[in-house]
């Protein structure tokens, strides 16, 4: 989830990368024909593939990625009978699957969940709405959602939402789609999405909805503009989600589409370069999403890399004689920045890597004009990053025997990525009023304040626990002395 620009990395040290791309990984060890209609979820920094099979069988194989070291393990077997065209999904650090068709005549109507830390699968209440195949699936939350599907000619609309602590299912409003199957789906910013499939009249489809957890209410948005088709993949990435792959019963699709939920709008983005099916399956992780089985080989597998944007918002504060503090805009997709700064007239860069959306240069000559530019590094293990900024300057202050120190915090989280609790550390130069609080990746909802009141100088430290949080990228907003800075969460 290979292009020039992987051939380039190859090649070279480093590389830019300012469009999406995708990075072929090591292929899933399922031989000789691979998998194909089988289902996915990602849980405790894991990818998992399970059931499915090649063309004549159905598998209860269930595999293990490791996106650091990319290499497969085998696990316990799925403890169900083997099936394909199941339904999966994470909640917290467990994965749950059920549902699907174990030959041409039986559908099932069993839920399992499987907990990566003891290898272990448990069986769960049996799914309300009744055996089917070719359900769509999704996470909000501490909750899970399954709707449409079909067994034999009867087509499903009925949807229902699974509390993992209850262990038990409760009905919610019918997709607004219709009665639909083979369909694709996602989560993002606490709503769900789903759409295509084909109906009863095997009728393809390319209409698109949004489920809005809190009114238990489905609103139709802009068509999925890649063309009608089953058997697509939805994936949703850094406040973004995706939909593409599929096919008719004549044709298969390898394109991707980006969905904009804020404009509701389509983006056209890098062709899948893989082997285009209409039984493949992707699993998002953390910041990273994966694509893969189906095709002839059945057990391709590549990650998808998304646009790589340049910092915009560049501005320097706190020019002293000797420092500056320059800063940007955050990028929802970086994991880090790399700063570069110079004396003007001069043709050496010095680099440093910034951890938040602002660094501190130090070291500086007084009186002295300097260049800097900033750039995105969304992916370092892969040599992914934006182009640098437009070059900004400032001149440092004239050297003063004595100069005042601006005060400042440091602060840190650890540890991040976490899957249960992380501490929030900060120090205080002098008694300061400071704000802590978390958004959701779109930065537009707040889902906690952590700190907001007026403390005196030293050393804190401050519990953030997951709890509701369903795995995922967040912020911290950090508030001190009419300066504002943005550091990224991520839960697993």
């Amino acid at each position: 989830m290979k292009k020039i620009v992987c051939l380039l990395i190859a090649i070279h040290l480093t590389i830019l990368s300012v469009a999406d791309s995708w990075i072929q990984k090591t292929d899933i060890p399922i031989l000789p024909i691979g998998i194909r209609s089988s289902t996915g979820f990602a849980a405790g920094g894991k990818c998992y593939i399970a059931t499915g099979g090649p063309i004549v069988s159905r598998g209860k194989d269930l595999w293990e990625y490791d996106p650091i070291s990319d290499s497969w393990t085998q696990k316990a077997d799925f403890a169900g009978a083997g099936r394909e065209n199941a339904c999966g999904f994470a909640l917290g650090n467990k994965g749950y699957i059920g549902l699907g068709r174990t030959d041409d005549c039986c559908y099932t109507d069993d839920f399992w969940e499987y907990d990566p830390t003891a290898n272990i699968w448990s069986q769960k209440a049996i799914f309300a709405g009744g055996a089917r195949a070719g359900a769509f699936a999704f996470s909000i939350g501490s909750k899970g959602y399954i709707g449409g599907g079909s067994k034999n000619s009867s087509f499903k609309q009925d949807f229902w939402e699974y509390d993992p602590f209850t262990d038990s299912w409760t009905q919610k409003s019918n997709y607004g789609g219709g009665k639909v199957s083979y369909l694709a789906a996602f989560a993002l910013n606490g709503k769900g999405y789903a759409g295509t499939g084909y109906d009863v009249n095997i009728t393809f489809r390319n209409d698109f909805w949004e489920f809005n957890p809190d009114m238990d209410q489905w609103t139709q948005k802009a068509e999925f503009p890649g063309g009608i088709r089953y058997g697509t993949i939805g994936m949703s990435l850094k406040g973004f989600g995706y939909f593409g792959l599929g096919g008719t019963f004549d044709t298969l699709f390898a394109d991707l589409w980006q969905y904009q939920p804020i404009t509701d709008t389509w983006l056209k983005m890098a062709a899948f370069p893989g082997e285009a099916t209409s039984v493949g399956l992707s699993v998002t992780m953390e910041d990273k999403a994966f694509v893969g089985t189906g095709g002839l080989s059945g057990n391709q597998w590549w990650q998808y890399v998304p646009d790589c944007i340049t910092p915009t918002g560049l501005s320097t504060t706190n020019v002293k004689s000797t420092s500056a503090k320059v800063t940007w805009a955050v990028e929802p997709l970086a994991q880090t920045y790399s700063v570069r700064y110079r004396k003007s007239g001069t043709l050496q860069w010095t680099k440093t890597t910034a951890q938040l959306n602002f660094k501190k240069l130090t070291g500086l000559s007084p009186d002295t004009q300097y260049d800097w530019a900033v750039k995105s590094v969304c992916d370092a293990v892969n040599h992914v990053s934006s182009d640098w900024s437009a070059t900004q300057n400032f001149i440092t202050k004239p050297l003063r025997l004595q100069e005042e120190e601006t005060p400042n915090t440091t602060i840190g989280i650890y540890p991040n990525p976490f899957s249960a609790s992380a501490t929030i550390s900060f120090y205080l130069q002098q008694d300061s009023y400071i704000s802590v609080e978390l958004f959701d990746l779109a930065g537009t909802r707040r889902l906690e304040i952590l700190v907001d009141e007026y403390l005196q100088a030293g050393d804190y430290s401050i519990p953030l626990n997951r709890e509701q949080l369903a795995a995922g990228v967040y912020f911290l907003k950090i508030e001190m002395n009419e300066e504002s800075s943005i550091m990224k969460v991520v839960t697993l």
